[in-house]
């Protein structure tokens, strides 16, 4: 089987994304659960193969480099095509649903495919008619040609039930692949003395995203400051965003001057040491189709206290303590208590290591695998895109 997999951007920093790691880490495990598969990663014309990107997987960039947005739309509508066919891929994986038209659509090709949705974020979250005229188009295009894929995989339950009752797809035509993880402790303390990071702390996991509740988390840590918490909050953020001036402000109306450290841009084994050396994990998230940090921290035998949203009970169960993401009063007493139970902390992070071991890489790209092979051999027209 000739395996094709849209690798736009991860050769930069597209691969720090959820979606990202989500493409990054199978491409990385399929040669091992599948030697004789042949595995070719199309990325974005121009883009320089990745020290990442395992031997055993070729690497194309596909296009040219044209104004504006129109380098994604070329590249895959008109480049993509007789690529594919030219390398006789059997099964092609769109492992994204973008809604920003500089970011590539789903393509539509003449061998089977398979298309990732991994949430309606967009659409049961944020209100999509509040966003550009040009963003709504965009996205609900891309999501029909997304849904016109022979088989969509999303990475929960609780997004298939959004994409069931959202969009009408029939469950039977839905695959749910839980997210697999690659992360490990690390006892090193270096690199947090060269970010400045003393402890003890409390790490959050997010982004400067209205959804992902930073607002709400840093008011929620500076009640407990005010009753006397030692601890800093650490807060891993995106080194740029449009959402950072509003959530910068909201955040120097606190004065927590140092108490409140930022990071960004971190490297594999400083995550992992910012992570292990934490007290605990608060994720406040407001919406989520699955959700890396909190896996994370249980890798690492670190306590979570996390939002009360379907997804995450789905992935974490008895592994977190969980909290309305919308009363900072209650998830300030939340976290407060759990940073005052030493036992209850070292009960959640031992709960934590043992859900974190069944969300494996490799069994996440056996599960992709299958869906793989069942579609090569099947029999019958390809999906008609519209």
């Amino acid at each position: 089987m000739r395996l094709g997999i849209d690798a736009w951007g991860l050769s930069g920093d597209l691969l720090y994304s959820g979606m990202g790691q989500y493409a990054s880490r199978l491409l990385r495990s399929l040669p091992g659960v599948a030697p004789d598969v042949e595995v070719v990663a199309y990325a974005g014309p121009g883009e320089p193969r990745p020290e990442w990107l395992p031997a055993e997987v070729a690497w194309r960039p596909i296009g040219r480099r044209l104004p504006g947005k129109l380098t994604a739309l070329h590249s895959r509508l008109a480049a993509l095509p007789p690529a594919v066919s030219a390398d006789r891929i059997d099964v092609f994986h769109s492992p994204a649903v973008h809604m920003r038209p500089y970011f590539p659509p789903v393509p539509s090709l003449r061998c089977k495919q398979v298309a990732t949705i991994h949430d309606l974020i967009p659409m049961t979250y944020y209100d999509l008619r509040t966003l550009p005229l040009r963003q709504q188009l965009f996205y609900r295009w891309n999501l029909r040609r997304a849904l016109a894929a022979d088989t969509v995989v999303t990475v929960s339950a609780a997004s298939r039930h959004e994409i069931t009752d959202g969009l009408g797809l029939s469950s039977d035509r839905i695959t749910v692949i839980p997210n697999g993880i690659e992360f490990e402790s690390n006892p090193d303390r270096g690199p947090l003395e060269r970010h400045g990071i003393a402890s003890p702390y409390v790490l959050y996991a997010g982004s400067y995203e209205p959804r992902k509740n930073l607002g709400r988390a840093v008011a929620a840590f500076a009640a407990l400051v005010k009753q006397g918490l030692p601890h800093r909050l650490v807060a891993l953020v995106e080194p740029k965003s449009g959402h950072a001036a509003a959530a910068l402000s909201e955040l120097d109306g606190l004065n927590l001057g140092e108490r409140v450290v930022l990071v960004h841009s971190l490297d594999e084994l400083a995550l992992r040491s910012l992570y292990t050396h934490a007290d605990a994990l608060f994720f406040p998230s407001l919406a989520e189709g699955f959700g890396y940090p909190p896996l994370q921290a249980g890798s690492c035998g670190v306590a979570v206290v996390a939002s009360d949203l379907p997804a995450v009970r789905e992935v974490m169960g008895e592994a977190a303590v969980y909290v309305d993401p919308t009363d900072a009063s209650a998830m300030a007493d939340a976290l407060g208590r759990l940073l005052a139970d030493p036992d209850r902390r070292r009960q959640l992070g031992a709960l934590g290591m043992a859900r974190a071991k069944l969300f494996s890489m490799p069994a996440s790209a056996t599960a992709h695998l299958e869906v793989y092979r069942a579609l090569a051999t099947r029999t019958g027209p390809v999906a008609a895109m519209a």
